[in-house]
């Protein structure tokens, strides 16, 4: 007798088998093409042969090598079970990861607000490549785009509108951030409500936000921290025959920095000087007015930052404000007083814009302050509680230390303006002539016989008057200002009035832009230079604008990260549709799983038959 080994396949059935891959594939999802390994490694394993002991030797031709050791790797079997069983585990995993297909005329809503603030100037380089990762990254499953480019400071026009990366990118390159400190929140809102409730914000800036950004929308911090140095400010000084400029310089860094500066005219420029400024220091530079020049330019050697390396420097020239006095001769000294003091006032005998006078109520040809004289001496004193009323020219002054005389008083109206009561009576009011708009601030006591002049509110309202006269006027300004800045100045506003004109000029007095505009809202220019303004034939304000923002010039908190907005599945609903073949792909399944059962028991039954040949 011998023994002979006979191939039985396993009592488990391949049918079961594939009800496990199925498990499988459901429990982990995406994961579920493991199935395919699984089933394979499970074709490969044999169980341990069966001995049967036979009379005869006719069945040797017909057996295969077997192991006779027990369960074991061996050749993968080819069998119709094994193709059925892994092509459901591929449906099952069709079915699992829910397929979408884009719809051809879905378009993605995208707003990039860029922040506006001087120092991304550093960072200019990086925002491409960043746009190009963030719009594909927000651009999702949408076949088109509809992008907005737009600044965080609202008073910014939009950059770019379109629906194509590449013009967005060339509209980029102009693009020179200038602005201060703003708050981003009022352009999300804005960006919000361009792209609608379905679309998508990002916000780029160079410090990463220490919460998520409002109204669904990610921050992209790219800033790093970096050294600067720059100009912060500049005074000037008068002496005998000179002006002198004193120009401060500071070290943003935490390490110590030199740089060379020169000082340059329309004529040349100086020898180069180095300083040295030790970490977080300040120093100040100073030299004399170029003569015969009525502008210049101080110059420090680069860095990255390159809005607070220039100086541009004018000759101050604040319009004045043209004084008189007709005062009676025992209070002349008044007037004197008055003129001596305040800045930008300009003694003359005629022509004056401000008279200071003690009998004329009635400004129609010309400004006035009037200090009516008593003759008759020790009246007594008023009584009754001493009331400001709100006005700017009275904020913030104390009246409650006054003595006034009850000596005679001017009548008042109700077109005046009351700026100080004591009791039933106006000490002093503010009276506007109705044709030529002229003022006249009247002091309704004898200020001789009160202690008045003693009283720091009554020196400041009168300060504060002859300046509101003085910006009031129509008249050439030469000064310093910030880049940026809102401008206020004079001009005539009447229908027929000349256009005002917004130049800027060069060094040397060139014309790089000019432009008709508006004088409802002008500000300076958000880089540094020299810029005028005129109307008609008159130049109303000459000006050179310069950098002095500290907080945009520190770059110690520059950071890089990012804060993502959640995702919307309701902008994946609105821009996919679903596999509607899904039911097909269940149907194949079904009879993909009996068809593999069906081989698999016909196999079985296939066995013993054999075995009885």
């Amino acid at each position: 007798m011998k023994k002979l080994s006979l191939r039985e396949h396993s009592s488990f059935p391949n049918f079961y088998l594939t009800a496990i891959n199925l498990i499988f594939t459901n429990f982990y999802g995406l994961w579920a093409l493991i199935g395919i390994p699984a089933v394979l490694i499970i074709h490969f394993l044999q169980r341990r042969a069966k001995v049967e002991i036979v009379s005869t030797l006719f069945l040797l031709h017909q057996t295969q090598r077997e192991s006779t050791s027990g369960r074991r790797f061996d050749r993968l079997v080819h069998s119709i079970p094994l193709w059925l069983q892994i092509l459901i585990v591929l449906l099952v995993t069709w079915l699992l990861v829910q397929p979408k297909y884009i719809k051809a005329k879905s378009t993605q809503r995208i707003a990039i607000v860029l922040d506006s603030s001087a120092s991304m100037r550093v960072f200019k380089k990086k925002i491409p490549e960043v746009l190009q990762r963030e719009i594909s990254r927000l651009q999702g499953n949408a076949a088109n785009i509809e992008i907005w480019l737009i600044e965080s400071d609202p008073s910014k026009t939009k950059i770019y509108q379109g629906t194509s990366k590449e013009d967005m990118l060339l509209a980029l390159e102009n693009w020179q951030p200038s602005s201060g400190a703003t708050d981003f929140s009022n352009t999300l809102r804005v960006a919000r409500s361009l792209v609608g409730a379905e679309g998508a914000i990002s916000y780029i800036t160079d410090i990463t936000p220490q919460s998520p950004a409002p109204y669904n929308s990610s921050s992209i911090a790219i800033g790093a921290p970096s050294d600067n140095c720059g100009f912060t400010g500049v005074t000037f000084e008068k002496n005998s025959k000179d002006l002198i400029w004193k120009a401060i310089v500071r070290n943003y860094s935490n390490t110590e920095q030199t740089r060379t500066w020169h000082l340059e005219t329309a004529t040349g420029k100086s020898s180069s000087k180095s300083i040295t400024l030790a970490a977080g220091s300040l120093t100040t530079l100073q030299g004399v007015f170029p003569a015969n020049q009525s502008r210049c330019r101080l110059q420090l050697s680069g860095d990255a930052f390159d809005l607070d390396d220039t100086l541009p420097l004018v000759r101050p020239a604040p319009k004045p404000l043209i004084i008189t006095s007709n005062l009676p001769q025992e209070i002349a000294k008044l007037g004197e007083r008055i003129t001596a003091s305040f800045p930008n006032l300009k003694a003359v005998t005629a022509n004056a814009d401000l008279v200071i006078t003690s009998t004329d109520t009635t400004p129609k040809e010309q400004h006035l302050i009037v200090f009516p004289q008593d003759k008759v001496k020790n009246r007594p004193y008023l009584t009754g509680n001493i009331v400001a009323t709100k006005h700017h020219l009275t904020q913030g002054l104390n009246w409650q230390t006054l003595l006034a005389r009850n000596s005679i008083s001017i009548p008042h109206d109700h077109e005046d303006e009351v700026l100080l009561w004591q009791g039933d009576r106006a000490l002093i009011f503010l009276r506007t002539h109705p044709q030529s708009k002229n003022k006249a601030l009247i002091f309704n006591f004898d200020i001789y016989q009160s202690n008045g002049m003693k009283q720091p509110a009554l020196v400041i309202l009168m300060l504060r008057f002859c300046e509101q006269l003085r910006s009031e006027k129509i008249a050439p300004e030469t000064k310093l200002t910030e880049t940026s800045e809102p401008l206020s100045f004079s001009y005539q506003s009447a229908q027929d009035a000349p256009p005002l004109i917004y130049t800027t000029t060069s060094l040397d007095g060139q014309i790089i832009s000019s432009k008709s505009t508006r004088g409802d809202d002008i500000t300076a220019p958000g880089t540094p230079g020299f810029f005028t303004i005129q109307q008609g034939e008159q130049a109303l304000l000459s000006s050179a604008t310069y950098f002095a923002d500290t907080r945009e010039a520190d770059f110690s908190e520059c950071s890089t990260g990012e804060i993502l907005a959640s995702n919307l599945a309701t902008a994946v609903d609105r821009h996919t549709h679903d596999d509607h073949l899904w039911r097909v792909w269940a149907c194949l399944i079904l009879v993909t799983l009996l068809l593999a059962w069906h081989f698999t028991r016909s196999r079985k039954v296939s066995s013993p038959q054999k075995q009885r040949r």
